[in-house]
């Protein structure tokens, strides 16, 4: 309506002021002429000016309209920054627990693998166990080692099982001499030659079968330590401490306790282990808190390693004690395995 006006009052005004100065013109006297010819004057120039007042009030509705939206506008935009920041701000602290949770869970399943292995060691368990050190990248690439009770031999378990042409996978177990060289006769000259006597561990067979199978090895090489000692069980469980310490070293921030190691290759005792890094020297063991760091002497590395001394071919792969760093090795955490230990000092 106000539209409507403001294009119909103006032609109106113009056309009636130039009748009346029309009616001026004709008119006859001394003043009505001017009168007629000024009140024409008047409508007409009114009907423009009418016009443009319209025009500028339209503009300054229009501003003021453009300004309440873009207000509008500035809030709704406002309280959705606003609700995408809360929403991010959760999905940030979802991700973090997610995260946390499927480190933790990952966590539990390693507990429950070692476990299982504790209460109940089978081929599967023992695969499962290397592959995820492996994974980690927490022990070495050719297998870790572990010393076979009573005897200088050690084991060595590589990281994965062999399969051959779709048969059982089996888990090519090594017997090597203390130096990595092949064991030998007890009766017969050494012979420094590096290698192992297979023991392999066939994925159907159980492990206290497997155990048993290396007793006949030992008595071919004339080495058997006797029934009373002969504890391959006790092998197992320096496996176990092993690799829980091995993985626990990768999942677990560092500390005192629990330092960073490099790649595990062997644990000869409980006080140190042999990580595959260039020549290292011995650190002090690390006291439990109910020991007092004054009072404790660290023990000796092996033998293999005292005076600093390493055996010929060692140090060329940088993988046995001869090219290793020593740390002292922190107590993994967990029940350890209920095997019958040897008496062996």
């Amino acid at each position: 309506m106000r539209r409507r006006r403001s294009w119909v009052i103006p032609p109106v005004t113009v056309a009636l002021g130039g009748c009346i100065v029309v009616i001026g013109s004709l008119a006859q006297g001394d003043y009505a002429p001017s009168v007629w010819l000024d009140l024409g004057a008047a409508l007409a120039l009114f009907g423009p000016l009418y016009w443009f007042q319209s025009m500028l009030e339209r503009g300054i509705r229009e501003v003021r309209q453009q300004e309440q939206n873009t207000r509008s506008s500035v809030e709704q935009l406002s309280h959705e920054i606003e609700a995408i920041r809360q929403q991010t701000t959760a999905s940030l602290d979802d991700l973090r627990r997610v995260t946390l949770e499927n480190v933790q869970h990952r966590r539990r399943i390693d507990e429950d693998a070692f476990r299982r292995f504790e209460e109940a060691p089978t081929f599967q368990s023992v695969v499962d166990l290397l592959s995820r050190a492996r994974e980690l990248g927490a022990v070495s690439e050719r297998g870790v080692r572990v010393q076979l009770p009573a005897t200088t031999f050690r084991l060595r378990f590589p990281l994965s099982a062999r399969h051959d042409n779709g048969s059982f996978p089996v888990l090519e177990v090594g017997i090597e001499e203390e130096d990595g060289t092949l064991p030998h006769d007890a009766t017969a000259p050494r012979i420094a030659v590096r290698g192992q006597q297979p023991v392999p561990w066939p994925a159907e067979t159980s492990a206290d079968a497997w155990a048993a199978s290396v007793a006949p090895q030992l008595q071919r090489l004339n080495r058997y330590p006797g029934d009373e000692q002969f504890d391959p069980a006790g092998a197992l469980e320096q496996l176990t401490r092993l690799l829980r310490l091995a993985v626990e070293a990768r999942t677990r921030p560092p500390s005192a306790a629990m330092p960073r190691l490099s790649p595990v290759i062997e644990m000869p005792n409980a006080e140190w282990v042999i990580t595959k890094k260039a020549y290292g020297v011995p650190r002090r063991r690390l006291a439990s808190p109910s020991e007092s760091s004054s009072t404790r002497r660290p023990r000796r590395p092996p033998s293999h390693i005292s005076q600093g001394t390493t055996p010929q071919g060692y140090a060329r792969r940088g993988e046995l004690p001869g090219a290793s760093s020593w740390l002292p090795a922190p107590r993994p955490s967990g029940a350890l395995c209920d095997y019958r230990r040897s008496h062996v000092r």
